[in-house]
């Protein structure tokens, strides 16, 4: 469970003004003899600013996650294949690439916090708030203008 300080911390880092709360559960195992896989959930509320009206906005969010970590020597560079092919295929049931791991360990927290970062709705809208115009629509078509090449017309049929 994140305190006031991290939870203030976290407001500002993503910009909202407020993380009412943060907790969550993390089950580490061992990857490849020198990594890590952690999966965890959390759980947060948070107030956002309303894009339209700029007033509050709470959210729930609640995540599950899996990732994997390695040593960064461990971890291969990739490798852009040159290819004449218009096509890529990509595997989407495919494992995300391990991340490198801080020294011997993880921060469980900072994992946390970047996939609640993602999981903040980008344009947060209280119920029922719409954007609205000053100008109306003109509901006539528009004049019609004059030819600019008009002129240039009538010199034409002189000759």
């Amino acid at each position: 469970m994140a305190d006031e300080v991290a939870r203030k911390e976290l407001a500002r880092r993503f910009g909202i003004p407020e993380v009412v709360s943060l907790s969550g559960a993390a089950k580490v195992r061992p990857y490849r003899k020198a990594g890590l896989t952690v999966e965890a959930s959390f759980k947060a509320e948070v107030i956002q600013a309303c894009v339209v009206t700029l007033e509050p906005v709470h959210q729930s969010i609640e995540e599950s996650f899996k990732q994997r970590y390695l040593p960064e020597h461990m971890i291969e560079p990739e490798v852009a294949e040159v290819s004449n092919e218009r096509e890529i295929q990509i595997d989407v049931e495919a494992e995300d690439a391990p991340e490198p791991m801080a020294g011997n360990g993880v921060e469980i927290g900072e994992a946390v916090a970047e996939r609640l970062a993602l999981a903040l709705d980008p344009y947060p809208r209280k119920p029922g708030a719409a954007f609205q115009t000053d100008v109306e629509e003109p509901v006539d078509a528009p004049e019609s203008k004059p030819n600019p090449f008009a002129a240039l017309e009538k010199l034409k049929k002189n000759y």
